[in-house]
């Protein structure tokens, strides 16, 4: 349930609301009072959309809607908090909203709100995802589609996003280019060059680089490094 859902009161009849006023500690929130007891608190806005003013006639359907209404308020503003740090998955603000005990039901149509304006697209996470990581550290396919499945991104949006923006780079080059850089902070702590190798193997792996390329590009840095060397 949000924070101001009903209290209960479950009317039988009509009541008509008797005061409204602001509340001392939450700016743009209103108490409704009904036959001189407190009924509920509501938004602003709410209170704006369903026209309600000081001796109008308020119905049980109508209260319900009301609260309908301050859920899905509630759930959008906890959503848009979290959109507002930083871009978020459709998984990511689902389990956000569950953890804020929201009904699924109220979970659902915020996300579909959300995703008809824009605000949520897995597709476009996924591809800035990509983009930013890419941006601050080398990282091949398999790391990038295991993060984003981690991340809730379905798994053919993550094969589509990973397709479209890795198109363009040469998988073994940017491999190539990391096991150089790799090298460069490791000349600070000498190793031998078996166990070097084999460091900058895992490393490529863990960067999500396929196997082959992963050993290809060792072996090209390795021997750039140390001359012909041996096999790895």
């Amino acid at each position: 349930m949000g924070r101001d859902a009903l209290t209960g009161i479950t009317p039988a009849s009509r009541m008509k609301i008797t005061s409204i006023e602001p509340q001392k500690k939450r700016r743009g929130r209103m108490n409704l009072y009904a036959d001189g007891e407190f009924l509920v608190g509501v938004a602003a806005d709410t209170l704006i959309r369903f026209g309600l003013r000081k001796g109008d006639e308020i119905t049980p359907a109508t209260l319900g809607a009301i609260e309908r209404a301050e859920e899905l308020l509630g759930a959008k503003t906890a959503a848009m908090r979290l959109l507002g740090v930083r871009p978020r998955t459709v998984r990511e603000i689902r389990d956000a909203l569950r953890e804020k005990e929201f009904a699924d039901d109220v979970a659902a149509e915020t996300i579909s709100a959300l995703s008809a304006s824009g605000l949520l697209d897995d597709a476009a996470f996924a591809r800035a995802y990509i983009r930013n990581t890419l941006a601050l550290r080398p990282a091949g396919s398999i790391f990038l589609k295991r993060k984003l499945l981690q991340l809730g991104v379905d798994r053919a949006v993550a094969d589509e996003a990973v397709g479209e923006v890795l198109g363009g780079i040469d998988q073994a080059d940017a491999a190539a280019r990391a096991a150089e850089k790799f090298l460069a902070r490791k000349r600070r702590r000498p190793a031998g060059e078996r166990r070097l190798a084999g460091q900058l193997v895992e490393f490529l792996l863990r960067r999500g680089y396929a196997w082959e390329i992963a050993r290809e590009a060792s072996r090209r840095a390795m021997k750039g490094e140390f001359g012909e060397g041996e096999d790895l």
